[in-house]
This record gives C-alpha cells, structure tokens and sequence, in this order.
C-alpha cells in the first residue's frame, strides 16, 4: 500500500525571456507520495541513539528514518539539490505531515516542517571509560545544507527558493532546563549568492557542543525553517514554498570544527539507465542498438587526499541470476573537498556498457547493482551502492515515475514528444503523471491526445486526434493516469505524441529533471513547431499492445445499424440519435470521414480495407465503436 504524503503543490512562477520559455511553464513542486508500505506507529519512547549519530539520506526514501528520526514532516529524496555530498538528501519546506500547507500559511512568515532526531546519549554515565566527561571533549555536530531554486539558467531550477525574510534554524535540545536553544540559522538566500560567497553550492556548518548543559541522554537537535508564500492569482501556480535541503548530518566526539574532510567515498547520483534513450522500452521494441554505449557515474572522495577506488556494476535477470558486469579496477580519486573534483578517471567516471539486455516480446525486467570502494573499505558503507532496476513491459518512458516540477503551456497549444519504434505496434493508451495543486485549481483542465507522423524531426501530420479529455479529478492526481484512445493506431518508425491544451488555464504535468530529452520535445503555439527550452522530461507515457485494443472495440449500442460490410461504395447509417458525430478513420489513425447526424457516407474513393466507425453523442459521450470492411 502506497502512503500519500504530500499534496504536490506548486510555487514561484518562472519566466525565460526567449518566446518558447514565455510559452512553456515550469514551477516548483512538492515532492511525491510516499514510496513505502504502511508506516508504522512514531517511536516516541525508543531507547536513546548512541554516537555516532550519522545520516547522509542515501539509503532510503521517503519518511526520515524512524531510528534518528521522530517526525514525518520532511521527506528524504535523490533528486531535489544538485550533487549533494554524497546520494540522498532530507528536504523541508510549506506542507506538513498530512499533505497540506502548515497552518497560518500565509504570504507572511509561518512555520514550515520541522526535523527533531531522536534522543542522542550524550551523557557522562554511559559505562564506557571513553566517554564525554565535558563538552571540552571535541564533541561536534556538522551538516550541509542547500537552499532550494536551484542555481544557472532559469530554465534548470527546481523548487521553491527561499526569499529574504525566510529562514532555516537550527536547535538543540537541553534537558536539564527543558528548552529549544537554536544555535545556528540561515536567511533566505539563492544557491547562486552561496556561489558568489563561498565558491560552492552546498554549505558545511560545524558546530562545537561546549555546553555542558547538553550532556544528558536526552539530548536532542531539530531543523526548522520558516516560510512567507509566495502570492499569485494565477490557478494552479501558487502553494508549497521556500526548500531546504540537508544531507550529511553527522555527530560524534573526537573532532574538531576545522575537520572539513571524511574518511568517505560515495555515489552523488542516482544509477542511470543503461538505454540510450529511454529509461524504459516496450519489451517488443527494443533491439541491441538500443543500448547506451557508456554511463555516467558522479564519485566522491570526501577524504582529504586522493585515495585509490574501485568500480563495478553487476546486471542480475528477474531471478536473480548475474547475467553480465562490469570490473573498472582501481583508479585515483582526487579529494573533492579539497580540489572540487569528483573522480575522472573513465573507467569509472564513464564505463562502458560492453553487454545487451536479451530482446523478445515477453515483459522482462533487470537490476543493476553498481559499488565503489576504497582499500579497506569505510564507515558509511550505504553510500558505495545505488541500484537502477531497467524494465522491457508495454510503454516508453523517459522519466522516473518521480517528479521535481509541474509543466504545462501558459496559453492554449500543443506539446508533443518524440519516441522511435523498431517495429510497427499498436498503440492503445497515454498514461499522464498529473500533480495536484493548491485548492484543486487544475481539476477537469480540457484537452486531447494527438499522434503525429514524424515530419524531418518535427511533429508533421495528424495520425489520431481523440475528443476532449479532462485533468483528472482529486483521486487521479499524484500519479499516473491511463488515458484508453478512442481507437487503437497502428504506428512504426519515428512518431510524435502528446496533447493539445484547450484553455490557458495550468494543467501541471509532472517533470522530472534528472532525464534530459527537450531535444526530443516540441511545442505549437502558431503555426510553427519549437523545441523545448527545458531540460528534463515531461512524464507521459505512451503504451502498446492488443489487450487495450479488444476492450474498446465493443459492439455498437442503442439499435444503431450500419451496413453493408464489406461496402464499396455508399454505408448506411439507421438508428443513429440525434445530435451524434460520426467519425470514420483508418487502421494508422488518420481520420477519413466525420459529420453530424449522418445517416449515409459515401466511401467510394477511400481504398480498401478495415476502418473503424466511431459515434458518439452530442455530450462527446461515445456510443460504440464498430469495424467497416471495404472492399470492391
């Protein structure tokens, strides 16, 4: 069962001075549900964590582990701040726990999510000869953090940055007098004022515990930020505000605030797919040619002089049997910390792909394990492994199923995405991955699905055009949602798909920034066809295969008669209600007839072979669909 955390909503607006951009929107987002099962009971009373305290976020997702942490407000993620320290971080924002802005929202400040650990032993009674007697024993607590917007182009931010009057605190907890001391804060600020200041985007803060007062087993520390929305009286373009991520949060004895460096190698990035275009194919498309030729690995070494690492990936089948692997042996890593330099060594910065995945039409599915190590191995060991699971089903996707923005058109238009079949196959459904927005701003938007024939790398000719969809209401949103076409099309080589929005109002599609295909991504506004000025991709979904296609070729209702099949020449029409359309396209989708209230058509200079009939009523309610023969 998945838990819906969070109500994707969205916040600042950005505006791109080119004319696509002025087009095209994107806006900030609030993370997605809940990857996880039930969620058990806060473990209020749990048994003191014992030092070291240490949580880098790269081993999980969703709630903040329940053994460090004792709320559900932040959300623990991979894809919301740029290269972190090491993969994974801790996001704090506008929504609380039960996925709605926290209360007193409003465009003054208010309290945002707060992160309380659980409670941390820092008391002198431990039974361990080496403990802290005083805060004068080199206790010291130390994290990064990075404000969210993102940092460049308008085009590449993501969420919701902080604005001057917003801040992150942090506090920390003394028992003794049963008081929150925040001991650290930061005003709202852009990661590219970080840049200007510090020369790097992700800030680390050190602090020395010197207070005795905090030697208690009932030490506690907690992140807070406060918030100030930002206005707009735009629907679907104003809600969830003001990012903070974390990472590396990290508490111990024996160290020093000068300490900058970690006896640590780690993965920054997600694993990537082993596609060259796609992170997944239908099984039946897919062909050798298909794969990458190299992936691109982001290594740190935290340590403070360069180390030696090693790099490998193993590839395992559905039963987990290794089908294949890469060994990229050992190679110097430069100290990131110190040179800014993640490892450059190709054999592990770039690896070959050297295999295929078996092609076929059965739905499969592969796990690709890849690892870093130094010599002896280190203390964090959750941070040398990131996992990609490559899946062959009955869709194309570009995206992860997790989405960083919402994206639309801020005026009627069209969108559509190119995808390239190695075989002819049949396409029967969308799925479309829509966000949910303040106050349910963008429920029932109209618009329709189109196909298009490839045109010299443009959308070129209407292949199917259905009737008007609708955003999906509260029950469909955060998610994807199976759009069945009218009729299923007969598709092969390169084809563009995607909709046209019929009103100006937001739809907000999920996008996901950590996939790159806006070359692939087109727009009409007018009468010309521009490429995408955003980079990432827009989550929609295009499937294929037979088992849609015999659902929706039911037989005609309501008496309505059409004969003769085979025809050659006139088809009658007999019991058709008043006010229906009738449509009449071909097995690709191209629509060769439609009128109102028809009762004969004449067909005698379309060419022969099977077409379908379609009817629906004047509410654009379909009546049935049919099969036409023609034949002479």
């Amino acid at each position: 069962m998945v838990i819906m955390r969070k109500q994707l909503l969205i916040t600042i607006l950005f505006f791109a001075a080119a004319t696509a951009a002025a087009q095209e929107l994107l806006v900030p987002l609030e993370l997605p549900p809940v990857p996880s099962a039930i969620r058990p009971a806060l473990k209020q009373n749990a048994e003191p964590v014992k030092l070291p305290f240490f949580d880098d976020f790269s081993d999980y997702k969703g709630y903040p582990k329940q053994s460090h942490w004792v709320d559900e407000q932040a959300f623990v993620g991979s894809d919301y701040g740029q290269n972190p320290p090491t993969i994974g971080m801790m996001t704090l924002d506008a929504i609380g726990a039960d996925g709605k802005l926290h209360a007193g929202a409003s465009v003054d400040l208010f309290s945002g999510d707060t992160a309380t650990s659980a409670a941390i032993r820092l008391d002198s009674i431990f039974g361990d000869s080496t403990w802290v007697t005083s805060a004068a024993d080199s206790l010291v607590f130390s994290f990064f953090y990075l404000p969210g917007g993102g940092s460049g182009s308008e085009l590449e931010r993501t969420q919701g940055r902080p604005s001057e009057i917003d801040s992150l605190f942090l506090e920390f907890y003394k028992p003794q007098t049963d008081e929150w001391v925040c001991v650290w804060s930061r005003g709202g600020i852009s990661v590219d004022s970080l840049i200007a200041l510090t020369g790097h985007a992700w800030q680390y803060v050190a602090i020395a515990i010197t207070d005795d007062g905090y030697l208690d087993s009932a030490f506690r520390f907690r992140f807070r930020n406060y918030c100030s929305l930002n206005n707009s009286t735009k629907p679907g373009r104003a809600g969830n505000c003001d990012h903070w991520n974390i990472d590396y949060v990290y508490l111990d004895r024996s160290r020093s605030v000068l300490d900058t460096t970690f006896d640590d190698v780690a993965f920054v990035n997600p694993a990537p797919t082993m596609l060259s275009h796609y992170r997944a194919m239908p099984a039946r498309q897919f062909r050798t040619s298909d794969m990458a030729q190299s992936l691109q690995m982001t290594i740190t070494n935290l340590y403070s002089t360069p180390i030696t690492t090693h790099y490998g990936y193993d590839v395992y089948d559905e039963n987990g049997n290794r089908i294949d692997g890469y060994n990229g042996g050992d190679q110097n890593a430069p100290p990131f910390r110190v040179t800014g330099t993640y490892q450059q060594a190709t054999a592990h910065a770039n690896p070959p792909v050297n295999f295929s995945f078996a092609t076929g039409n059965a739905p499969r599915s592969y796990t690709i394990i890849h690892v870093v190590r130094e010599g002896l191995g280190d203390g964090n060991p959750q941070n040398d492994t990131t996992v990609f699971r490559q899946i062959f089903d009955n869709y194309f996707a570009y995206d992860d199923g997790t989405p960083e923005g919402g994206y639309g058109l801020s005026t009627t238009g069209k969108l559509a995405n190119r995808f390239d079949l190695n075989v002819a196959d049949t396409l029967t459904a969308i799925d479309l991955y829509f966000n949910r927005t303040r106050n349910g701003e963008n429920e029932l938007i109209p618009f329709r699905i189109i196909v298009w024939a490839n045109n010299n790398g443009v959308p070129g000719e209407e292949l199917y055009r259905d009737s008007q969809r609708r955003y999906p209401q509260f029950a469909g949103l955060n998610k994807y949602h199976r759009y069945v076409l009218e009729h299923p099309v007969v598709i092969s080589g390169s084809v563009f798909i995607g909709f046209e929005q019929l009103n100006g109002n937001f739809i907000n599609i999920g996008f996901d920034r950590t996939f790159n295909t806006a070359s692939r991504r087109f727009c009409l506004y007018g009468t010309e066809w521009e490429p995408s000025l955003y980079s990432g991709s827009i989550m929609l979904r295009p499937c294929f295969g037979q088992a849609a296609t015999v659902s929706i070729l039911q037989p005609m209702q309501l008496n309505v008669s059409v004969f003769p099949s085979p025809v050659s020449d006139v088809l009658n029409i007999v019991g058709l209600p008043d006010g229906c359309t009738v449509t009449l396209v071909d097995m690709v989708g191209r629509q060769c007839f439609t009128g109102h209230d028809v009762a004969k058509i004449d067909v005698s200079n379309l060419p022969c072979g099977i077409y379908l009939l379609r009817v629906v009523d004047k509410k654009n309610n379909a009546v049935g669909t049919t099969k036409i023969a023609i034949s002479r």
